[in-house]
């Protein structure tokens, strides 16, 4: 752990560690480490795929999982073939799993964002499901650590923004012309260039200053987007300084009080954060950061929902295993993933663990989808320690299940 943060956490009174507060009478961890209100199901304890992805495959009405070189049929996770996955340097390939209807045929495909290929890829949802799904390159950029899908120009279109080692841009999805019998166009990928200063370890999305338009948060601070985010500039705004963050980055009003906050993880080292947007007496921007919690290290991807249906959504994190084979602050500290709530009176956050030593973390990818369609989200957890799906049983059932 860096000295600063170091620091940072020996400073904050014992008697409220790391701006947590126990939750009240919280349920004790489960002799498997796993807490009340989840049950675990495996799906492949021996994939190592750090990614995966929500989708009915096959039509059924049933979720299925996409992760690496298979899909899993629901609902008793049947393993099938997408297509051979290369091991690059001892890893596999495919660090996001990002589900769109690229060639407007009506069902989604897989784009995967890769470090070790350093390429953009997209594998073609066959209409026979025995054969290998296509793939097909959208660009070479380098090596990137993940990427999200996010409306980057506002057009209603999800675009691609993944998180350059060495270059920034992102790439607008453009519509061709749809074929004859095509339920929609076809998306080409143009490549979109950005400020370097966002190229690093951390990225985000969102209105950091409430202009309506989405931004672009970055290690060491955040991109202003202009009006035109094709042909504007965008404007670098150095507010912060961050030690390999989190991917993503979550903008959200923690507080409530109308301005967006930015919650962070420190992606190889000990920390989970919040940083406060405020103004001081000239106007201008301040940040003030908090801890939220510095017990274990190797968050690397947030997630950010309702878990248990009160209305107000929670933050969501867990330890990524092995990120470096060990080189890591923590990397054999037991994997664990909580889920945090903020109390708004206090200003601190209420920790409930789901999982605390045991076999479960968070890849690069984790997804927060209602897998079993009851009306709660699930977890499903892909990484080096297998493909798991954590259901939510927090909360009475909404929806009756297909059958």
């Amino acid at each position: 752990m860096p000295s600063s943060l170091r620091l940072y956490f020996l400073c904050i009174p014992l008697a409220c560690p790391c701006g947590l507060q126990a939750a009240p009478e919280a349920p004790p961890i489960g002799l498997a480490g796993l807490a009340p209100g989840f049950s675990q199901h495996v799906i492949n304890a021996q994939s190592t795929y750090c990614a995966c992805a929500v989708d009915d495959v096959n039509a059924d009405g049933r979720p299925d999982i996409v992760c690496g070189a298979y899909w899993y049929e629901a609902p008793g996770w049947e393993r099938h073939q997408v297509r051979e996955i290369e091991r690059i340097r001892g890893r596999f390939d495919g660090y996001a799993h990002l589900m769109l209807d690229v060639d407007g045929d009506g069902d989604r495909d897989v784009i995967t964002v890769n470090y070790r290929s350093a390429s953009l890829q997209w594998f073609e949802h066959p209409s026979d499901l025995t054969r290998e799904w296509d793939r097909h390159y959208i660009d070479l950029p380098g090596p990137m650590e993940t990427g999200r899908l996010h409306d980057i120009d506002g057009d209603g279109r999800d675009d691609i923004l993944p998180n350059g080692a060495n270059f920034a841009a992102w790439w607008r999805a453009v519509p061709e012309s749809a074929a004859t019998g095509s339920r929609g166009p076809r998306l080409s990928f143009v490549r979109q260039e950005l400020p370097p200063e966002v190229k690093g370890h951390g990225l985000g999305f969102g209105d950091i200053d409430g202009d309506g338009r989405g931004d672009i948060l970055a290690q060491k601070g955040w991109l202003a987007a202009p009006e035109d985010r094709l042909k504007g500039t965008w404007t670098w705004q150095a507010d912060w300084d961050l030690t390999r963050a989190s991917i993503p980055m979550l903008p959200q009003d923690v507080d409530g009080d109308g301005d967006t906050d930015v919650i962070w993880s420190s992606a190889h080292d000990y920390g989970i954060f919040w940083m406060e947007q405020g103004r001081d007496p000239s106007g201008a921007r301040i940040w003030t950061t908090h801890p939220i919690d510095g017990g274990w290290s190797q968050s690397h991807a947030l997630l950010w929902g309702d878990l248990d249906g009160d209305g107000t959504k929670e933050l969501i994190a867990g330890k990524r295993y092995m990120a470096h084979d060990g080189r890591d602050a923590g990397a054999t500290d037991p994997l664990v993933l909580c889920r945090y709530q903020y109390d708004p009176a206090g200003k601190t956050w209420l920790k409930h663990s789901i999982t605390d030593g045991g076999i479960i973390g968070f890849g690069l990818d984790p997804k927060l989808e209602d897998l079993d369609l009851d009306g709660d989200l699930d977890l499903i957890c892909p990484g080096r320690t297998g493909l798991y799906w954590l259901e939510n049983r927090l909360q009475q059932p909404k929806a009756n299940r297909p059958k």
